[in-house]
Parts: C-alpha cells; sequence; structure tokens
C-alpha cells in the first residue's frame, strides 16, 4: 500500500490503463490512415479501440484517487473485453492469440479493482 492508503494492485491498474490508453490512441490515429484497416469491420474496431482509449485516459486520475465511477467503467470496459476476446479466441482464427491475451488482460484488471483491498480503498471516497 502507498502511503494514501491505495493498494498497490490499484495504482498498477491504473498505471495499466494509462498506457494501453495512450498506445490504444497512438495505434487508432494510426490505422486511421491505412486503407485496409477501414474496410469493413475494421473501421468498427478502430473506433472502438479509439473509444475505449480516451475512456481509458479519462478516468486514469479517477483509479488513483479512489473514484467509485472511474472503477465501475474501467470494469464495464474489462467486461466488454473480455466477451470480445472470447468471441476472437473462439472464431477469428488469426486473432485468437490476442483474444486470449486481451481477455486474461482484462480479467486481471477486474481481479485487481474488485479485491478486497481495493473494495475497502474504494469505499472511501
Amino acid at each position: 500500500m502507498s502511503a494514501n492508503g491505495r493498494p498497490a494492485g490499484v495504482t498498477f491498474v491504473g498505471i495499466l490503463i494509462i498506457i494501453v490508453g495512450i498506445l490504444g490512441v497512438i495505434g487508432g490515429v494510426l490505422g486511421l490512415f491505412d486503407a485496409e484497416t477501414r474496410k469493413g469491420l475494421g473501421i468498427i474496431t478502430l473506433l472502438l479501440t479509439l473509444v475505449i482509449s480516451v475512456i481509458y485516459l479519462a478516468v486514469a486520475k479517477g483509479i488513483f484517487d479512489g473514484n467509485n465511477f472511474s472503477r465501475f467503467l474501467v470494469g464495464l470496459v474489462s467486461v466488454i473485453s473480455i466477451i470480445v476476446g472470447i468471441i476472437h479466441l473462439l472464431f477469428a482464427s488469426g486473432m485468437r492469440l490476442n483474444g486470449l491475451f486481451e481477455a486474461l488482460f482484462s480479467l486481471i484488471i477486474l481481479a485487481l479493482l474488485y479485491s478486497s483491498k481495493a473494495r475497502a480503498f474504494f469505499a472511501r471516497s
């Protein structure tokens, strides 16, 4: 735990979502310039990546501060990512490994954000 009582797992999640948010925005913007990515489902995936990345960046400070709404949003996005990861794992032969990592990554975030120490930290705000 840090000096302000924030569990290390919450700090780790905060850092992770900042990194994922930055990389997602960079990848999303670069994808806008790729003609192949802008076709069919690619543009939908690209826009979803940008939206999720911006949400992560917008709520990162709230995670560090113990804001419950920020935790809710990150939890919601994580559940959606688990579902998408499972769909990729089961139905998208070229994205199975990506789907596995996406689902596992999101499960870890959920576990850290909803651990007993994290619940106590978020209950204080």
